[in-house]
């Protein structure tokens, strides 16, 4: 069951499963336009030996209302905080797909690695963005051309695959959102590769390193690999895998195999 906080005078959804005695919490985060339902095949996985609080960002709830007030990765960083803090979650680990890689990372700096004491980021475009990929959350911004815009990232993303469990999220779950919060999640990933250059150059201005892990199944181009591993050169407290995925979305198509990637994570 879904639960709901009223948290920064906004509802956020959540649900809080298992205990973790021995390690920190893990905490999942989706990306733009999903909600907690991106982790439940991955959840079983873990719930078992930890606890598990997996979060919906304000407008991504039970209530799909717009809200009248802008807002931004800031605020997601800030409800994120509110919540663990009511929930009293004091050590965590973020476990985040696609964008809300940039929430993560935003609670890694704001909190320190004493309480954020590793991050791991699924299926996130580390480099500078594509043009093409930059043309796609632009045209997300326009009320003439999002439409279209959002079809095409829903192609890219199954990429020809008949997964069902993903087909199933991307297709049927991960509804609810029109113009408004479409053009936003357009604006923010835009700004936020703006703002920092790529996720990789990030991570390398955090005050305080950490272990991260990257795990991806897209693109498949070596050259991507390459460009982690000469990252991982400079930065000995990255690492990443590639699985073989054939969609955007590893922790629903693999979730076991998400799983021992996180078991990796926690014991470097």
């Amino acid at each position: 069951m879904m639960n709901t906080m009223t948290l920064n005078g906004v509802e956020i959804g959540f649900d809080d499963q298992g205990y973790a005695f021995d390690g920190p919490t893990l905490v999942l985060l989706p990306g733009w336009a999903h909600d907690l339902r991106a982790f439940d095949r991955l959840l079983p996985y873990l719930r078992t030996e930890h606890r598990v609080v997996r979060v919906c960002w304000r407008g991504h709830g039970p209530d799909r209302t717009p809200l009248a007030a802008d807002w931004g990765v800031e605020e997601q960083v800030d409800d994120t905080i509110a919540l663990l803090d009511a929930l009293e979650v004091e050590s965590f680990v973020p476990v985040s797909h696609a964008h809300g890689g940039w929430v993560s990372m935003g609670m890694a700096e704001r909190l320190g690695a004493a309480r954020v004491p590793r991050l791991l980021l699924l299926d996130l475009i580390m480099t500078p963005p594509p043009a093409e990929f930059t043309a796609a959350v632009r045209a997300l911004q326009s009320r003439d051309t999002w439409r279209q815009a959002r079809e095409d990232l829903l192609r890219s993303w199954l990429d020809s695959s008949d997964n069902e469990p993903v087909r199933q999220h991307t297709l049927f779950e991960a509804g609810g959102h029109g113009f408004d919060m479409w053009a936003r999640s357009g604006r923010e990933v835009e700004r936020a590769y703006a703002t920092w250059g790529s996720p990789m150059d990030r991570l390398a201005a955090l005050t305080e390193p950490r272990p991260v892990r990257h795990v991806f199944s897209h693109p498949k181009a070596p050259e991507y690999d390459e460009i982690h591993a000469r990252f991982q050169e400079r930065n000995p407290w990255f690492s990443y895998r590639r699985l073989n995925g054939e969609t955007h979305f590893p922790g629903i198509e693999l979730p076991e195999e998400v799983a021992a990637e996180i078991r990796t994570l926690l014991s470097l």
